[in-house]
């Protein structure tokens, strides 16, 4: 009996020191294995989430900063707000209203996240598209926002910075965007530009992920407010005001993961940095909800232990059937987690017909924007076409009309051998306007059409001026458009030379100058002062019977509609000295014409 106790004490003892022992420390291993299995499949999971959704974030913050750049370089769009400001007829500064509003929903018209812009003047102007969340100007002027942009002139800033604005009650945060125009040929006033977006493109980003996760995911900007949360009490709070989280370092670029006791739970918590625009992405999860796995396996392998030590044979089925039943629970999991993981797959790379549907109908919405945008663009050029042939409409009938006139005064006062000589003259000049439809003539052609008309001119105004033609050799086989020259000698005659008493001149020089072909005409007349030499180009002040704004204004049109905005007309002038008019045109062969 001795001896069977003592068999049973070393049985027991045998059974502790081989089965019970070594079956807990195999169960401490397993435990810490498979939580670390866990933690780390976790971890590779969140990190690839937290990586795309940071990636689709950056790309949706660059597509912010492109179009918010586009508006303090629209080259339409700020002289219409400079005249706002300065517009002092209420009827003139609506109707100027109106068309700035126009173009920026036109330029927005798909960027439904805008919420208002505001721009503000030197001087103290305000224009506002849309009703800003912000009370006073004032507020926005004294923001370190409008500062820093003043101080970095044209660079987009500050797409981080909430104030009170935000409507966090809500749920919503908006985020301020401030930019101070750089380029400011176009004598613009605007020093700031300042707008507010939505973080609904970003919340729509944010849910595309959320189905993926496990745990909550939180975003925050550069500078640690939180932008984006499921828990909308802590939006616009810094991370460093939340206690769990006052360890992330958003400086380190990098993905990152710890575990922190808060209270009496420990959290598991990772975050991405990106390296491009600093903001954090965040998970939290408890740490036993994410490790619950392991602890079902050690309570399991516990109850199998205890089960097989005390009723293995009468519970073997039962054992048996207690063992595969959390088993299957545990693939069944497993297998969800690979299925998401196919899925993530499928959806970058998919065969569901609902992807699919969604990919036809994106291409299509493609393929109708590229549709109407070449429509639009045909509709341009049949009116830059139309506005060529109005245009040139415009000089014909005026110079028949001075022509005739010539020719009743030379009726009236001379002999008909000089009425026929201007008849004929006049007659290569219709001859060279209805000879062709073609827009371009080459140089040589067009110093034809010159002389005749020059010669029709030096009739009319008795021989008084001496025209001189220097052109280069190169040059005279190029082309051009024709009958250009003839509106900027006519303006050098009629309002040029016509009411000086002094000997008078016209030189014209044509030559090849920074990959440009180059004409000046030039006279030593009446000259023009500062304000006159705007207002030719500008069409303003015009004569109801002047025609040399009206040709000078026709030829630079052409000039822009045929050839681009990089061409045109530069007047240089001295009262009482000289005028001298350049005109910048490309430089055209036959085939290039």
């Amino acid at each position: 009996m001795i001896k069977s106790k003592s068999m049973s004490k070393k049985f027991i003892s045998s059974f502790i020191l081989f089965i019970v022992i070594p079956f807990f420390i195999i169960i401490i291993i397993i435990n810490r294995l498979y939580e670390g299995v866990l933690v780390s499949h976790y971890n590779e999971k969140t990190e690839q989430i937290m990586v795309q959704l940071s990636n689709d974030i950056e790309i949706e913050l660059r597509r912010i900063n492109l179009y918010t750049a586009k508006v303090s370089n629209e080259q339409e769009l700020l002289p219409l707000v400079n005249s706002w400001y300065h517009e002092k007829d209420s009827v003139k500064k609506l109707e100027t209203s109106e068309k700035i509003e126009a173009k920026l929903d036109y330029l927005f018209a798909y960027q439904g996240e805008i919420n208002s812009i505001v721009f503000f003047s030197k001087n103290g102007e305000v224009f506002k598209y849309k009703d800003p969340l912000y009370k006073n100007d004032s507020d926005v002027k004294n923001s370190s926002l409008y500062k820093e942009c003043i101080s970095n002139n044209g660079k987009v800033l500050s797409i981080n910075n909430f104030n009170s604005s935000s409507d966090v009650n809500a749920g919503r945060i908006d985020f301020l965007v401030g930019v101070s125009p750089e380029y400011n040929w176009y004598n613009s006033d605007t020093e700031f530009i300042y707008f507010e977006i939505k973080t609904d493109v970003l919340n729509s980003i944010y849910s595309r992920f959320t189905n993926d996760t496990v745990g909550k995911m939180i975003i925050a900007d550069s500078k640690g407010n939180i932008v984006i949360s499921p828990d909308k009490s802590m939006l616009g709070k810094n991370i460093s005001e939340v206690e769990y989280l006052n360890k992330i370092n958003n400086k380190n670029n990098d993905y990152d993961s710890y575990k922190y006791r808060y209270k009496k739970d420990i959290k598991y918590i990772s975050k991405y940095t990106s390296g491009k625009s600093a903001w954090t992405v965040i998970n939290i999860i408890d740490y036993n909800a994410l490790t619950k796995d392991t602890s079902n396996i050690t309570k399991a392998l516990l109850m199998i232990f205890v089960i097989f030590n005390i009723l293995f044979i009468l519970y073997s089925k039962m054992l048996s059937k207690d063992i595969i039943k959390p088993i299957k629970e545990l693939v069944k999991k497993m297998k969800g987690v690979k299925d998401e993981k196919l899925e993530e797959i499928t959806i970058i790379d998919s065969n569901l017909d609902e992807i699919n549907e969604l990919g036809r109908s994106y291409n299509k919405m493609i393929n109708d924007i590229k549709n109407l945008m070449a429509e639009r663009d045909l509709k341009e050029r049949e009116r830059s076409r139309e506005e060529i042939k109005m245009l040139q409409a415009q000089i014909n009938p005026h110079f028949i009309y001075n022509t005739l006139n010539v020719i009743k005064l030379m009726a009236m006062i001379s002999k008909a051998e000089n009425i026929r000589k201007v008849t004929d003259l006049f007659m290569k000049l219709l001859q060279a306007t209805f000879r062709s439809s073609s827009t371009f003539v080459t140089v040589k052609e067009e110093l034809e059409y010159l002389d005749n008309y020059a010669d029709i001119m030096k009739v009319r105004f008795g021989d008084n001026f001496n025209m001189v033609i220097n052109v280069e050799d190169n040059v005279k086989d190029l082309y051009i458009i024709k009958l250009i020259l003839q509106p900027l000698v006519e303006n050098a005659i009629i309002h040029g030379i016509n009411d000086i008493d002094r000997e008078k001149y016209i030189t014209i020089s044509g030559f090849l100058k920074d990959k440009n072909l180059i004409f000046q005409v030039e006279d030593n007349g009446v000259g023009m002062t500062e304000d006159e030499m705007k207002n030719v180009l500008n069409n303003t002040k015009i004569s109801k019977t002047s025609f040399n704004h009206i040709g000078l204004n026709n030829v630079e049109s052409r000039v822009k509609l045929n050839c681009g905005q990089d061409y045109g007309l530069k007047i240089e002038s001295e009262k009482n000295k000289f005028t001298r008019v350049t005109l910048i045109h490309p430089i055209l062969t036959e085939k290039e014409r």
